[in-house]
């Protein structure tokens, strides 16, 4: 009895202990539940003003690269780094899988935050007494960390990420917010996003991808840089395999399909953006172009620039401009193998059986290709051919046709004896450049001479094609918006339009002799010279003109005055500045410093009938983000209704353009172009060659439709030799360009006659009107004011004197 009751009291004080114990664990837990949201309302009342609006995140500006187009839609090039924004639509169902299943399995049944993955992380983080094990973010919160930029791991941007990731799932759809999660994110490799990512991993479409690519993408976001296949291959086929099993534990796939995945092999590897049109020149002119016009915001605002280049016009100008320059590198000599017996090549004579050198693979991949110009190293040379390594460890043999051009190269005008065998020109060990011509590999050179094309549309100036050099990877340099040269005779037209606008006709009469001029501080006399040294006596203007005769032009300068030369000229928007007020304006040469692209934009104005256009690249600017930024508005040839565009000024005096047409026509059809007729068999060319001190040589012709510019010459004003002319390489390389870019049904034989203009049957040698029945008669056209007198000979000013009688 007493222990019964006893026991009872006992009973009684544990059941009174436990009330008290229960009532402090309510009170406790109260307590702390209190203070948790006390400490939440506390954390949300001081963070709340610091989160952005969620238009932040919703109304998100994805950061995508500068991307160039041809006219016709051929992408150029790209600048910034790699993302192609798609569609939640267009994104493979599996590939989402692979995502949640490894990142966020409940992402489309939680509101922001995972509570169940947030109190395990939160458990993992007492028990480990604060290390942080795994985390707890969810797809919403990772999407505001990548938008936001922060990277940090604290507590305090953790609390932000959650507060912001509420929000913005009660303000967006989980398609909105995984698309747009999906196009921002890093995958490495400048990828952004998982179209840039399947590009550039695997050169497809993320819809193009097998189960084991996916897995392999999905896998890259933890670790972008370190984590990619091709910087980090061992950790990334890890986590591969992670995201499968992950797929597998979550019967996303089945077992077959996830054996098959992850015993396949890792097919990574980085893939170049898809260029579809090279034209680094015109790229490097549009990139400066919009950073200009936009800031650095360029390289990753998504901008798409459009330009006016034709593709096929551009590669027809890239393949015309590289084939000349080393037609006219190979007939002027060999200069020798890059480097001559490359280190190793002692080693390899002693003992070939070992194979190749190391030195030597080393030399072959740090040389670089340029044009069509491949690098190689001379592993055996035989009587009359030789055995080539390749970079790619290709080997092949080089026979004596692709050897026997190779004369020693000596100076611009002198080569040296023909080689009669294959070790007069290479030896073993010797690293050379090879190139392929028409399926056969030959000895190569790069070109020393530089070169440029350019070519536009007379009616608004648009760029069609523009190829600034040999290649653009060897020089970066511009030769056709960079390079000032003299222009030469090529600058002629330009102030006999101006001549003929002050009064002279096509007829005019000069002397073609032998002329003494004032010398200046170093030399006492001037005696300058026709090419060739040839004179021709009394000469009409247009003959004199389409056969580039020197003393002519000198004697127009002199009668036109050079003062009244450089302001007319200064119409066709060239910087005269510092052109000389004296006679060396009759020979392009002097202080007359024009680029190939000014030179054929002013061309442009003769094959327009005389409107002055401006040449222009880009026609529009959109923008992935936004609609059209910026919209091309150029000046534009109009004669009749001119309504919405903006009409182009008048330069040239109609009539006087119609007539420097008809002369100009006739340097191809009778002068120093004639090449070029003989080349293209078309009727509807004029153009005009040029040649400076033997340094520049030029080429500028038209259509009624085209107008391009080509130059070539020496970077530090060598002489191009003395058989160099404008005829060689920049004409021969502007009838390359024009033979594919003019389709032959678009010949225009005639322009539109302006009124007032009339022909009139003159006589041959004196220039005055004529009978119809003088055998010396030919019809010429004149402006309606200046039609020549017939009866009084000395009513026409006789330009014919000697002129040094005149000083």
């Amino acid at each position: 009895m007493f222990k019964v009751q006893t026991l009872s009291r006992i009973d009684a004080a544990l059941v009174q202990k436990l009330r008290f114990a229960g009532k402090i664990i309510i009170w406790f837990t109260a307590s702390l539940t209190s203070g948790i949201v006390l400490i939440l309302s506390a954390a949300f009342l001081y963070l709340n003003p610091q989160i952005p609006d969620t238009s932040t995140f919703s109304n998100v500006t994805i950061k995508a690269p500068l991307r160039i187009y041809s006219s016709d839609q051929k992408l150029i090039q790209e600048f910034g780094e790699r993302l192609t924004p798609i569609p939640y639509e267009a994104i493979p169902e599996l590939f989402i899988r692979a995502l949640l299943d490894t990142e966020d399995k409940r992402y489309f049944e939680h509101g922001g935050i995972d509570l169940v993955t947030l109190m395990n992380a939160t458990w993992q983080l007492i028990s480990s007494g604060g290390a942080i094990q795994s985390g707890a973010s969810t797809i919403t919160m990772q999407l505001v960390k990548n938008i936001s930029g922060e990277s940090q791991i604290r507590f305090i941007r953790k609390f932000k990420e959650m507060l912001l990731a509420v929000k913005i799932e009660r303000e967006m759809t989980k398609k909105e917010i995984l698309s747009l999660y999906l196009n921002i994110i890093p995958f490495g490799k400048h990828a952004f996003g998982i179209q840039a990512a399947a590009n550039t991993y695997y050169g497809k479409n993320i819809d193009s991808l097998n189960l084991a690519q996916l897995a392999m993408l999905a896998g890259i976001p933890k670790k972008p840089e370190a984590g990619n296949p091709i910087n980090g291959p061992e950790w990334a086929l890890a986590r591969r395999n992670l995201v499968l099993r992950r797929m597998l534990e979550q019967e996303s796939i089945d077992r077959q399909a996830y054996e098959a995945a992850v015993n396949a092999p890792v097919t990574a590897q980085v893939h170049q953006r898809p260029i579809e049109l090279q034209a680094l020149y015109v790229a490097e002119m549009v990139r400066r172009e919009m950073i200009d016009q936009f800031g650095l915001e360029a390289y990753t605002r998504g901008l798409v620039a459009y330009t006016t280049v034709d593709s096929q016009m551009q590669l027809a100008a890239d393949r015309a401009l590289k084939t000349k320059l080393e037609e006219y590198d190979r007939r002027h000599g060999f200069r020798g193998p890059e480097y001559r017996r490359v280190q190793g090549t002692e080693d390899f004579l002693a003992a070939p059986e070992y194979g190749y050198p190391p030195e030597w693979i080393e030399a072959l991949n740090n040389a670089s290709i340029h044009g069509n110009q491949h690098p190689a190293i001379v592993t055996t040379v035989e009587d009359r051919s030789v055995t080539v390594l390749k970079r790619n460890q290709e080997v092949f043999t080089i026979d004596w046709d692709g050897l026997k051009w190779a004369r020693p190269y000596i100076n611009a005008d002198l080569r040296g004896r023909a080689p009669g065998k294959a070790s007069d020109i290479l030896s073993v060990g010797d690293l050379i450049h090879v190139e392929q011509k028409a399926d056969q590999w030959r000895l190569g050179q790069i070109p020393e001479i530089r070169g440029a094309l350019v070519a536009l549309s007379p009616f608004d100036g648009a760029v069609k094609a523009l190829t600034g050099g040999y290649d653009f990877t060897e020089l970066e340099f511009n030769h056709v918006t960079q390079a000032r040269r003299q222009p030469g005779s090529n600058f002629k037209p330009f102030f006999y339009a101006g001549a003929l606008e002050n009064g002279l006709t096509a007829a005019t009469i000069y002397n073609d002799a032998p002329i003494t001029l004032p010398g200046g501080e170093l030399e006492e006399y001037y005696r300058p010279r026709n090419s060739g040294d040839r004179f021709r006596g009394k000469i009409k203007l247009r003959e004199a003109l389409y056969r580039s005769i020197n003393l002519v032009s000198l004697r127009v300068i002199l009668d036109y005055g050079p003062q009244n030369a450089i302001d007319y000229v200064a119409r066709f928007g060239f910087d005269t500045s510092n052109f000389p007020n004296n006679v060396q304006l009759a020979f392009g040469g002097g202080t007359i410093a024009l680029t190939p692209l000014e030179i054929a934009t002013g061309y442009a104005s003769f094959a327009n009938g005389g409107y002055k256009v401006t040449p222009y690249l880009v026609t529009r600017v959109d923008s992935i983000n936004e609609d059209t930024l910026w919209q091309a508005s150029p000046d534009v040839v109009c004669t009749d209704d001119c309504n919405g565009v903006n009409p182009a000024p008048v330069i040239i005096e109609p009539r006087v353009a119609y007539i420097m047409n008809t002369i100009l026509g006739d340097v191809i059809n009778a002068g120093t172009g004639a090449k070029a007729k003989r080349l293209l068999e078309r009727n509807d060319l004029k153009g005009k060659t040029g040649t400076t001190n033997d340094a520049d040589i030029w080429f500028s012709g038209y259509t009624a439709d085209l107008v391009a510019t080509a130059w070539a010459g020496f970077s530090d004003n060598s002489p191009v030799g003395s058989n160099e002319w404008g005829s060689t390489v920049p004409l021969e390389t502007w009838a390359a360009f024009m033979a594919e870019a003019l389709p032959p049904e678009s010949e225009t034989i005639s322009f539109p006659t302006p009124d007032g203009l009339v022909q009139v049957r003159i006589n041959r040698d004196t220039g005055l009107r004529t009978t119809p029945d003088d055998p010396d008669g030919k019809y010429e056209y004149f402006r309606e004011e200046y039609i020549p007198d017939s009866s009084v000979l000395h009513q026409e000013e006789d330009h014919s004197q000697p002129i040094q009688e005149i000083f």
